[in-house]
């Protein structure tokens, strides 16, 4: 079974990407498998206001995330120097990894809607690699309140691992 080739829905094992960050480091989905559940979120565009709110809002909470067993990865289809620069410009204490063709996009089922408007994503990926957790849209302002929705659902999934 390849992990490229599986869907990614609820339920599903995460299909895996590796990609250059802008730490210079090359990151892979599969690095954190055992280890960490993994908050995975798309970037839009770099000109999207809601998706910078959402950002700056998970470098924030970033210390609350890692004290819950968590790592954030946030993908944006661009360069890795235009990567580096959207990552400075807001400060954030993550690396932003650069996906420039787009591909982790397809992957992840996020092509531009009627070739126009860019797909955005957040998942939740658990320590065995499923995908627990999965909002995708086009409608960017769903990402307003997503941070703490988030750190919830991270937070109730340590229970879970608890109990098993």
């Amino acid at each position: 079974m390849t992990l490229d080739s599986i869907d990614a829905k609820i339920g599903s094992l995460a299909p895996n990407f590796k990609l250059h960050a802008t730490n210079g480091q090359e990151i892979s989905l599969s690095d954190f498998r055992g280890k960490k559940n993994v908050i995975v979120f798309f970037i839009r565009e770099t000109t999207c206001p809601q998706c910078r709110t959402h950002v700056t809002q998970l470098g924030r909470m970033y210390d609350q995330f890692r004290e819950a067993g968590a790592e954030i990865i946030v993908i944006l289809g661009e360069n890795v120097e235009k990567s580096r620069e959207y990552a400075n410009t807001i400060g954030l204490p993550f690396p932003i990894l650069a996906d420039p063709d787009r591909a982790t996009y397809s992957l992840y089922e996020l092509e531009k809607y009627f070739l126009l408007f860019q797909r955005t994503a957040s998942l939740v990926i658990d320590k065995q690699g499923i995908v627990r957790y999965l909002k995708r849209t086009t409608v960017p302002n769903v990402w307003l309140q997503e941070s703490r929705e988030l750190f919830g659902f991270v937070d109730s999934l340590n229970e879970e691992q608890a109990i098993v």
